[in-house]
């Protein structure tokens, strides 16, 4: 037998996923799935900043990573598969063991790669880049219900004027 509190936690989930698919079915309506999926990845990107306001600034993206990891833990598992300095910064493979956003979408109708996935990609981006004054994009070529694959690739910021 379910409990109660199990019911109501439930009802509620359903309740956001309705709220937000419809807000995502309006967006994609008025201005095409590309246009939307920028938006939520703008929105993730702002969060991700104010989470990096809280968790610091001027940290190597080794620490930043392990930090925002250990920050974000009640919505994401995140694993780091591999880490490594490259030419041009810093590389790191991860896998997402549970992602919140999975977790409501699952039976719900929603693909796996949605515009909220965007929202994720740009939250962790931002918080990163918040933390570590780099450029950082994450791609996440893998995707399943159970387990996402991505890198995290953090850059130096290219100064507009010296060009390197």
């Amino acid at each position: 037998m379910v409990s109660e509190n199990a019911n109501a936690k439930r009802s509620v989930e359903i309740g956001y996923m309705t709220l937000i698919t419809g807000l995502l079915e309006i967006l994609e309506e008025a201005n095409g799935i590309e246009i939307t999926e920028d938006m939520m990845n703008m929105n993730g990107k702002r969060r991700g900043e104010h989470v990096g306001k809280k968790l610091g600034t001027n940290k190597t993206p080794e620490k930043a990573l392990l930090e925002f990891i250990e920050y974000v833990r009640p919505y994401y598992d995140i694993e780091i598969i591999e880490s490594k300095k490259t030419k041009n910064g810093f590389k790191a493979d991860i896998k997402f063991n549970r992602c919140m956003i999975k977790d409501l979408s699952k039976n719900r109708g929603i693909s796996i790669k949605n515009p909220l996935c965007r929202n994720t990609h740009g939250f962790i981006e931002g918080a990163l880049s918040f933390m570590t004054a780099n450029q950082v994009d994450l791609n996440t070529p893998i995707t399943g219900w159970d387990v996402c694959n991505g890198c995290i690739e953090f850059k130096e910021k290219r100064d507009r004027f010296r060009f390197y």
